[in-house]
């Protein structure tokens, strides 16, 4: 070949040999026996948000209430550590757009240093296992081109969209299959509900095991239904507080942990709260339009422990005060409050 030819051919070449080259592989279906990451130290800080409820919006909003993305919704975080506390489906009709926030995110996050944890809640449980109870009919119509099978005449649409959508192969149902139910990040167990005494498991990894093993066929009952999992549990939110505090006590203990942060039970007056002079912290303060939309997020920076609301920043991480005398504690739900999966 001329040598004054070779500068034209070889720009010529290269999208040939591009395009003959073998695409990147898909990535791999999780399944069960996978070990999914659980445990992180290290971590300047952290930032917990509780339940979407298919209220993107709102996601975007106390995101960037915490300074973690900025005004285009893009990664700003640094090596911060993001945990969704789970229950981002249902309810709300904008449950695919926040699925797909946090799924670019997490590329984001990690290209930075930091991570994105979306735990699994009951909801994600719900909607992978086809209870569609609380799937709002806008929402489980966004996902009709999820499946090329038209809906059956008479069903609602997006229904063959949503199994498909939601199944183990699916776009998000690969993506939520492949994620822990309880991590602990320094020494802060993050979960959806609460994790009982009572759970099977000694170990994260164990008892991440044992709720997955209800996303996978062909398993014994797992932890993803039962109503003592770590995704259902509200003992800690709603107990006496003598025996919950003991059980908490056991549980930090086993799993190496000094607190415990749970989303799941809703705080109607939009506030995190605490129990047990600080060891349990609640999340759930009803982020998502229909349950008033109350932007909160929890961080932990350096030992500190803090709400952060629009209207500035609460300190929490000092022991909970001592009851006045004759001063009820919420043990209990008040008769106005709405307790549901």
């Amino acid at each position: 070949m001329s040598s004054t030819l070779r500068p034209f051919v070889i720009p010529l070449l290269v999208p040939l040999l591009l395009a003959a080259a073998p695409p990147p592989p898909a990535p791999a279906v999780p399944r069960l026996e996978d070990e999914l990451p659980d445990t992180f130290s290290g971590v300047e800080r952290v930032v917990a948000v509780g339940d979407v409820h298919g209220d993107v919006d709102a996601l975007k909003d106390v995101l960037r209430l915490a300074n973690l993305i900025d005004e285009k919704g893009r990664w700003i975080g640094g090596k911060a550590h993001l945990v969704q506390t789970g229950d981002i489906p249902d309810r709300g009709e904008r449950t695919r757009e926040a699925f797909e926030l946090l799924m670019r995110l997490e590329g984001e996050a990690l290209a930075a240093g930091g991570r994105i944890h979306a735990l699994l809640g009951n909801h994600e449980v719900l909607n992978m296992l086809g209870d569609l109870r609380y799937v709002a009919p806008g929402e489980l119509a966004s996902f009709a081109d999820q499946s090329p099978e038209p809906d059956a005449s008479g069903t609602p649409r997006g229904l063959n969209g949503h199994r498909a959508a939601y199944g183990p192969q699916g776009r998000y149902g690969r993506w939520l299959r492949g994620h822990a139910a309880v991590v602990r990040i320094n020494d802060t167990l993050f979960v959806h509900g609460g994790v009982a005494p009572v759970v099977p498991a000694k170990t994260l990894a164990e008892l991440n095991h044992w709720v997955r093993q209800d996303l996978f066929p062909g398993n014994p009952p797992g932890g993803g239904k039962d109503a003592q999992g770590p995704l259902w549990f509200r003992g800690y939110a709603l107990g006496q507080e003598e025996a919950a505090g003991r059980s908490l006590d056991t549980v930090l203990q086993r799993f190496g942990a000094k607190r415990m942060v749970m989303g799941h039970t809703t705080d109607r007056d939009g506030k995190i709260r605490t129990r047990f002079g600080g060891k349990a912290v609640f999340i759930d303060t009803g982020l998502s339009t229909g349950y008033g939309r109350h932007l909160a997020a929890l961080e932990i920076r350096g030992g500190r422990v803090t709400a952060l609301y629009a209207d500035g920043r609460v300190e929490l991480g000092a022991p909970e005060a001592v009851p006045s005398p004759g001063t009820p504690q919420r043990a209990s739900p008040a008769p106005n409050d709405k307790i549901s999966p």
